[in-house]
């Protein structure tokens, strides 16, 4: 049994989810769990897709390589979606989102390619994330 709760924070890309990751393992004391971090340290990917400008996730690999810090307990994870990790694992899945405008903002100064059809589709995204939040923990 964990002695300390695993949180998911999720949102679309940009929306502040390492932001608010790192401030709040700060002020708590509980772990940051950067899911892109290890799915680079630890190589838990198939190789690169031009088409989304990012790495192939090898699920599997990621599940394992991070399981005995999240049965450990105590993990703010930090990932885009929540439906991957086996219920089990997560106590709190918390979905950030941020107005369109903002968004838009913060991914062009990044650099990445984005139109504003894109930015208009967010809005289903985020709620297909809340959706995913609301039935990862039951």
């Amino acid at each position: 049994m964990r002695k300390s709760p695993n949180i998911i924070i999720t949102g679309t890309p940009g929306v502040g989810k390492t932001t608010h990751c790192e401030s709040l393992a700060e002020r708590t004391g509980l772990r940051h769990l950067s899911v892109n971090q290890v799915v680079k340290d630890k190589e838990c990917h198939e190789g690169w897709s031009e088409e989304y400008h990012s790495l192939i996730v090898d699920e599997d690999k990621l599940l394992d390589a991070i399981e005995d810090d999240v049965q450990a307990g105590g993990c703010i994870i930090d990932w885009h979606a929540c439906d991957l990790f086996p219920k089990s694992w997560i106590d709190l899945v918390v979905v950030l989102r941020v107005d369109s405008s903002t968004l838009y903002d913060r991914l062009t100064s990044r650099h990445v390619a984005i139109s504003p059809t894109t930015i208009l589709s967010l809005p289903l995204l985020v709620q297909v994330l809340d959706r995913m939040g609301k039935t990862s923990v039951g």
